[in-house]
């Protein structure tokens, strides 16, 4: 039953932040909790210098620097869709990963940016301790450059 209720908080949270409102998504996490965002970007070195080896990197520690990161996702007006929310585990040591689709729209109907990625969370009693964000960092790359030469261009 629980894992139903994970589900539909995982969808409600994307579709509030679709609509520009990153308050759901920012509630689910824990006040100390992490985010680890791949490669070597504008999103992963946001806050703090990335730190590539072996061992994810959280790039985003505590409810601020998670603010950030979401408000930055929001404004930047990626639109985020589900396919498949995989739940395992008790709710006191819960694990979920959700996979998705993620674009920008342009203003001809074409897309700025589009990537796939999964979203693999740990979880306790319903707070989110740790998400992982895996996708194409390449694409992001390309997507930083464009905002780059966008910005430059007006």
């Amino acid at each position: 039953m629980y894992k139903a209720a994970v589900r539909w908080m995982i969808r409600r949270s994307i579709r509030r932040l679709n609509s520009g409102d990153h308050g759901a998504a920012l509630a689910m996490f824990a006040d100390d909790g992490e985010l680890c965002f791949p490669g070597d970007n504008s999103w992963s070195g946001q806050l703090r210098p990335v730190e590539l080896g072996r061992q994810a990197c959280v790039t985003h520690r505590g409810r601020a620097d998670i603010e950030a990161f979401l408000q930055r996702y929001v404004h930047t007006g990626i639109q985020m869709v589900v396919e498949d929310i995989f739940v395992n585990g008790p709710p006191w040591r819960m694990r979920a990963a959700a996979r998705v689709h993620h674009w920008v729209p342009g203003a001809d109907g074409s897309d700025l940016y589009a990537n796939r990625a999964m979203l693999v969370v740990d979880t306790r009693w319903g707070k989110i301790r740790r998400q992982e964000d895996y996708e194409d960092t390449v694409r992001v790359l390309d997507f930083d450059s464009f905002q780059r030469s966008s910005s430059a261009d007006v």
